[in-house]
């Protein structure tokens, strides 16, 4: 009876170890794969890179045999300091930053060849390289000028290297580019000694412009003189042409009337005074004194008594 009991017992636990081991058997079967991420399936240590499990809950078959690798696909950002030089050997220290994401359709083959440390075997040498090569074309002073092409170039660049090792490049671009003490100091130097170049033309340049202003004003006020003496000239010739033509006149006035003389004398005599006519070829003398006095006597010996 007692052994009966005990083979029961025994074929009780003998179940309940076949049920706990179908149930892990079952729940090793199920695997969830994180958002952003794929399942990379490996069976028996052997990669199915055709195999890559999506985003969800799927079941893998059979589960002791069959191993489900996460990675993830989202963008990853990779800032990276490169000590660099350009063409004309100026040092240089370039801050570069690179987005990128693994193609989801290919990291089974990704982890096959590289496995998960891909961004310290690949991803990391490739734009040391990248910003070192782009820099080595452009002279220094082109680096800042140019910054937008080279930050193109830099990025095809990459995009052709990675492409090759399923990864994609989303951006890349400059954080920072910090070039040597002595460069700085020779820049400063420049732009010191442009400034003071800027300023000498500026010096010139207003020289110069008020030395036209005056010219301008000399110009003026020698038109203005020249003017000035033209039309004295010509006030002088206009007065000189009317005297000339009134002496005209009045010798044509002699001329017809010599006695006219005479007469202008006469008229230009005191009111009063007698006048005495002498022929013209009489050399007499008289005292202008004794004729106003004359004329004084006859005008008041001719006044009427009152």
């Amino acid at each position: 009876m007692a052994k009966r009991f005990q083979n029961r017992s025994f074929q009780a636990v003998g179940v309940m170890v076949l049920i706990v081991i179908g149930a892990l058997i079952i729940l090793s079967s199920y695997t969830i794969v994180g958002p952003g991420q794929r399942g990379i399936v490996v069976f028996l240590g052997d990669v199915e890179e055709d195999n890559v499990l999506p985003e969800g809950f799927h079941l893998v078959i059979p589960p002791m045999a069959r191993q489900v690798v996460p990675i993830d696909v989202r963008t990853r950002k990779l800032e990276m300091i490169v000590d660099a030089a350009s063409r004309d050997m100026q040092s240089m220290t370039v801050t570069g930053v690179l987005n990128y994401h693994l193609n989801p359709e290919q990291v089974g083959l990704l982890y096959q060849q590289v496995g998960l440390d891909y961004e310290n075997i690949i991803v990391v040498p490739a734009l040391h390289e990248a910003i070192k090569a782009a820099t080595a074309t452009y002279r220094v002073e082109d680096v800042l000028a140019q910054r937008a092409v080279l930050k193109q170039s830099i990025h095809d660049s990459l995009a052709e290297r990675l492409a090759e090792t399923y990864i994609t490049v989303d951006q890349f671009s400059f954080a920072n580019v910090e070039f040597s003490a002595e460069y700085n100091q020779a820049i400063e130097r420049k732009q010191v000694a442009e400034q003071a170049a800027r300023q000498k033309e500026y010096e010139l340049q207003s020289a110069e412009r008020d030395i036209e202003i005056s010219i301008a004003h000399a110009e003026a006020d020698k038109e203005a003189a020249i003017k000035a003496a033209e039309g004295r000239a010509q006030a002088r010739q206009i007065e000189a042409q009317a005297e000339a033509e009134a002496l005209q006149l009045i010798a044509a006035q002699l001329r017809n009337n010599p006695e006219l003389i005479q007469y202008e004398w006469a008229a230009k005599l005191s009111p009063g005074v007698n006048t005495v006519l002498l022929p013209s070829n009489q050399g007499i003398i008289l005292d202008a004194n004794s004729l106003v006095d004359g004329s004084t006597r006859s005008t008041q010996a001719s006044r009427p008594q009152d």
